[in-house]
């Protein structure tokens, strides 16, 4: 899907990732700064993608936040100006954080994209056809309790386009997007029953505690490729490889159930954005708060939560006081979250931290 492929960097673990890069020591410009960022340009950007370390130096140069390395990038005519936008997922050493910058007559632009910790990247398509791009960003409604303990974090798309003065939630526009994407999600949970009790006993021959598990893959600082992408990004994770064993001895295959929990959410997400049902998902997810498991407690928080009708409420005034200490809290971090209406998703622009020289003033 894009230039670059640097897999999911995994958030709350500490990796000894590689040494970072030094950017503009001696108070240079970014090269990227004195570039042609035009569509027309006979060494356009689209096609000729300047170098890991160029843009981790310009985001350096514009951000209060440090980064080490790309997870994704492209850049595209997002504002059918004429001239590219540089859409990028840089990673601090734990998330990925998705910005926009945008080179306009006046100067550098920053936008910072909320809610894109742990997405799987982004896609950029002209959804209606018309020569103008939409930004597609996986977005998460979910958290994550930590590496291979918990549910995977449950994300949805959400489609920004330039709308003039800023970049702005469209995905009400969309629908038929949605209505595919649905249709998609519920092909990969019926062949498999995953919302049934006998989905998620473990396979024959298989303890709890053998049943499959999730590790990370961890990001690779300083490398890009030319492959496309895999369309994964900050925070996912993967299923562990099996141990080695004979074929006669090795369990039949079962579905991962915590991704099954995501796949699960996410569809019935969908169905409450598109008005199917305002309570969808709401079944799974008084499943999981009566889990024994106290992962799959936190994960029925977050998506009660999004639910929002006065029964999901009810069950989070029953988490909150859930014997896990974890699981209490995100009961009532989502009680609070609840009251304050449904989660916005926005990109706002940013204040750029440090003029740079070369760059017109603003």
């Amino acid at each position: 899907m894009n230039k670059k492929t640097l897999i999911a960097v995994t958030c709350c673990l500490a990796f000894s990732l590689s040494m970072p890069i030094r950017v503009n020591a001696g108070g240079a410009p970014p090269a990227l700064v004195s570039a042609d960022w035009s569509v027309k340009s006979a060494h356009s950007l689209a096609t000729n993608p300047p170098s890991d370390e160029a843009e981790v130096a310009l985001l350096n140069k514009l951000g209060s936040m440090f980064y080490t390395g790309i997870c994704f990038s492209r850049f595209a005519d997002l504002r059918h100006s004429g001239n590219l936008s540089l859409v990028v997922s840089a990673s601090d050493g734990r998330f990925c954080y998705l910005s926009i910058i945008d080179k306009t007559p006046s100067g550098l632009e920053l936008y910072g994209v909320d809610l894109a910790r742990y997405s799987r990247g982004f896609e950029i398509e002209d959804l209606a056809r018309n020569g103008n791009l939409e930004l597609i960003v996986d977005t998460d409604f979910t958290g994550w309790r930590g590496l291979g303990t918990g549910p995977c974090v449950a994300t949805w798309p959400v489609i920004y386009a330039w709308t003039g003065s800023g970049y702005t939630d469209v995905s009400i526009q969309y629908k038929g997007y949605y209505e595919q994407e649905l249709a998609s999600l519920k092909k990969q949970i019926a062949p498999s029953s995953f919302g049934t009790e006998e989905a998620q006993a473990p396979a024959a021959g298989q303890t709890p505690e053998s049943a499959p598990t999730m590790v990370p893959v961890p990001l690779i600082v300083g490398e890009s490729s030319s492959s496309s992408s895999s369309g994964h990004g900050a925070g996912v994770l993967f299923p562990a490889p099996a141990a080695a064993s004979s074929p006669a001895a090795a369990p039949a295959a079962t579905p991962n159930l915590r991704n099954a929990d995501c796949t699960e959410a996410e569809a019935a997400k969908i169905e409450r954005f598109l008005g199917i049902s305002r309570d969808a998902g709401m079944s799974d997810a008084i499943k999981w708060a009566n889990s024994d498991d106290p992962n799959r407690r936190e994960f029925a928080c977050y998506v009660l939560q999004d639910i929002g009708t006065g029964d999901a409420i009810e069950y989070l005034r029953t988490l909150s006081n859930d014997s896990d200490r974890t699981v209490a809290a995100a009961a009532k971090e989502s009680l609070r979250a609840v009251g304050k209406g449904p989660a916005l998703n926005t990109i706002d622009r940013a204040e750029v931290e440090q003029p740079v020289a070369g760059s017109p003033p603003k």
